[in-house]
């Protein structure tokens, strides 16, 4: 799993915030952290980013803010590589593709401003990123300074203010889909993705923690699909010995002259054979496809043959199709019986009820 985080915790410069920022890095197993009003001057930023993030990489939207970084990003260079694709006082646009899966997602850090005139720059600047995401996943979180809805409010006015329309024209505008978190006096911490970011993700969740020294829950994002890709396993597949071509690979890859003791050789030769296997199976497509699409060709010239009885072209046709699809078959009952290792399955046999049967229950 890797998750990411934003944590609005004001005050940077204090060790025990820093402190706090580590811990909540380990705690939540973050591979990215993006840290929110922190108050640091430009010139502190390096000193700073080092005590919290020690060997991650980091940037900022320093040289944008006039009174103190805004936005800090923090993240582990062996999980991310990170591009800045913009950056204004009050959002970072990123580009976060995840180096072990090789996966892509557009994120945006926000940091929105205090009065709501000011926030329509920021709205304008999410219309405008839409426009360069287009159908990619696009994933938003931060302190937005504003509420989306009135049930976002536990107390105060009871109507819809020019600042929630704002905020509101704007999420329909990017066609975002806000994620709940826990309840707050007034809900202004948020995450919310595309329809791309939700079917690219559909397992992502957003999780609010207890805000400890902050005024405000970190908010981290999991992406429980997103993991180490799996070494994929070399299975041979029995059925391909019986294909011409099978001896020629063997035979190259054996007279491959190889350096070192006998069983080192054996070993690096069963490593090359790999590859053009892998080939040589890719090469005979989905065999249960091929076999249907030869059965319906072989009915189609056999209705042929009946209407046209003298037709020696439609016979030569059909027996090259009924070789064909006997190969085929073959290859299929070869095939599945190897996977099912059903061993005692008859030829007259294949594909029955119980074989198919048998071969469903191995498989869950």
């Amino acid at each position: 799993m890797v998750s990411i985080a934003s944590w609005n915790i004001r005050g940077l410069n204090r060790p025990i915030k820093q402190t706090e920022v580590r811990q909540a890095v380990k705690e939540f197993n973050l591979s990215l952290c993006a840290i929110l009003e922190s108050h640091v001057e430009v010139s502190n930023l390096s000193k700073v980013c080092k005590a919290i993030f020690r060997s991650w990489h980091w940037t900022s939207n320093g040289a944008q803010c006039n009174k103190g970084t805004r936005i800090i990003v923090g993240w582990n260079p062996n999980i991310f590589d990170v591009m800045v694709l913009s950056e204004f006082d009050q959002v970072m646009h990123l580009q976060l593709f995840f180096k072990q899966v090789k996966r892509m997602v557009f994120c945006s850090i926000i940091y929105a401003a205090n009065y709501y005139v000011t926030r329509r720059e920021l709205w304008n600047h999410l219309s405008m990123h839409k426009n360069f995401v287009r159908n990619e996943p696009w994933v938003i979180l931060g302190d937005f300074n504003s509420a989306l809805n009135l049930e976002d409010k536990s107390m105060g006015c009871s109507s819809v203010s020019t600042s929630m329309k704002d905020f509101q024209a704007c999420v329909d505008d990017i066609e975002m889909k806000p994620k709940k978190g826990i309840g707050l006096m007034k809900k202004i911490d948020r995450v919310m993705g595309n329809t791309q970011f939700i079917t690219s993700f559909p397992s992502a969740v957003a999780m609010f923690y207890p805000s400890r020294l902050s005024d405000h829950y970190p908010c981290v994002l999991k992406f429980p699909e997103v993991s180490k890709a799996k070494h994929r396993s070399f299975k041979f597949a029995n059925f391909l010995v019986h294909k011409p071509e099978f001896m020629g690979i063997v035979k190259r890859v054996w007279d491959t002259r190889i350096s070192g003791v006998y069983q080192f050789s054996v070993i690096k030769k069963l490593r090359l054979l790999k590859s053009p296997l892998r080939g040589l199976l890719f090469q005979q497509g989905n065999l249960h496809k091929k076999v249907q699409l030869l059965r319906n060709r072989l009915d189609g010239i056999q209705r042929d043959l009946d209407k046209d009885l003298n037709s020696d072209m439609l016979r030569v046709e059909e027996t090259n199709i009924r070789r064909d699809y006997q190969e085929a078959l073959l290859d299929e009952e070869r095939f599945l019986k190897q996977k099912s290792k059903v061993d005692w399955l008859a030829a007259g046999d294949m594909n029955s009820a119980f074989f198919h049967s048998s071969l469903k229950n191995k498989i869950h």
